[in-house]
């Protein structure tokens, strides 16, 4: 062997040792870095509500599977239909890997809409992945003056909604500015939670939420048929009820599908954790790894099954690619959008 060729093999060959020693090394340290740390999740809505439920469940079993096993732990903010603690997060939040949060999914479109109120940048953020999709359901309490889509076009129904970012607000608006039917909003509420008894006392006719978040956590409404859903707000049907029509589908005209379009694109974002910008790329590596092995995790999936929890995977990478065409959306159609929801 020639000494160039021999000098290019001993080259490589140390290039490989030196690989593999370092990556026992740096999973040492990400443990060492995690071992008796406390990391937080993040929530920007009520902790009775379904970002509660998926946060909660996540907590208790993805600790397992990062190195070093650190304690999990929950904090709230609400307000601002999630941009309050989105803002807090970007600008405040330890960029070491010890925070984490559950941003509301219609985040990215709230950066493109209100550009002057927001602190955030979700494209520098790192999605760890997505538990579940959200398409939300437009849901009526059996004895409101519309319990059909056709009597919803002559009788106004009450809706409940945390704020003007959230999809709680924007659904139903978007219905009455784009599809014609007859809505009134009525914001300020703390959580899907108290949206779902201001209902139950008549408060409310109406509410738009997560569709998983109903039969999870309001199974015994749907069961008595004291709710009944009028219509999907989603790129596709939810698998377990086609028949529930589509606010997608309802569009007149080309321009409409493209203002529908983009308001359902945001639940394929649906409950996706992310953490700060800026973190060491070993630990991003391992809370990348921790969050996918979760989902896999026979325990955490029984957990799911047990509290009747839809579970729709998808990786950070791939959520990433959703948030950032939202963050390209062509600005005529922001300005469109923008009306609609009268922003």
């Amino acid at each position: 062997m020639s000494k160039v060729k021999f000098k290019a093999v001993t080259a490589a060959a140390t290039a490989a040792l030196a690989a593999f020693s370092t990556a026992p090394a740096q999973s040492a340290g990400v443990a060492d870095f995690y071992k008796n740390k406390t990391v937080t999740i993040m929530v920007g809505f009520g902790a009775g509500g379904g970002y509660g439920l998926y946060a909660r469940t996540l907590s208790q079993h993805m600790g397992r599977h990062i190195p070093g096993n650190p304690n999990i732990i929950l904090q709230f903010m609400t307000g601002a239909g999630g941009n309050k603690v989105a803002n807090y997060f970007y600008t405040v939040a330890p960029r070491n890997g010890t925070f984490l949060a559950l941003l509301a999914n219609s985040a990215a479109l709230q950066q493109v809409l209100r550009p002057e109120r927001i602190r955030y940048d979700v494209s520098k953020l790192h999605y760890l992945g997505r538990m579940v999709t959200m398409r939300s359901a437009i849901i009526v309490w059996h004895n409101a003056p519309a319990t059909s889509l056709a009597d919803f076009k002559n009788n106004t129904l009450i809706f409940g909604a945390t704020g003007k970012a959230g999809q709680d607000y924007m659904n139903p608006t978007l219905m009455k500015n784009v599809l014609g039917y007859k809505v009134k909003m009525v914001t300020g509420y703390k959580g899907s939670s108290a949206i779902n008894l201001a209902m139950e006392k008549g408060e409310l006719h109406a509410m738009a939420n997560s569709w998983g978040s109903v039969k999870a956590r309001l199974g015994h409404w749907l069961d008595k048929k004291q709710i009944v859903p009028l219509a999907m707000v989603g790129l596709t049907p939810s698998p377990d009820r086609p028949d529930i029509p589509l606010v997608l589908d309802m569009a007149k005209n080309e321009t409409d599908r493209q203002i529908l379009e983009l308001m359902a694109s945001t639940t394929a974002v649906g409950r996706a954790f992310t953490t700060t910008p800026a973190i060491p790329a070993d630990r991003l590596a391992a809370l990348l790894a921790a969050f996918d092995k979760t989902m896999k995790d026979p325990i955490f999936l029984a957990d799911v099954t047990k509290r009747k929890m839809e579970l729709e995977y998808m990786s950070g990478p791939d959520v990433q690619k959703i948030i950032n065409k939202t963050i390209a959306t062509p600005k005529a159609l922001v300005e469109s959008f923008k009306k609609a929801v009268e922003f």
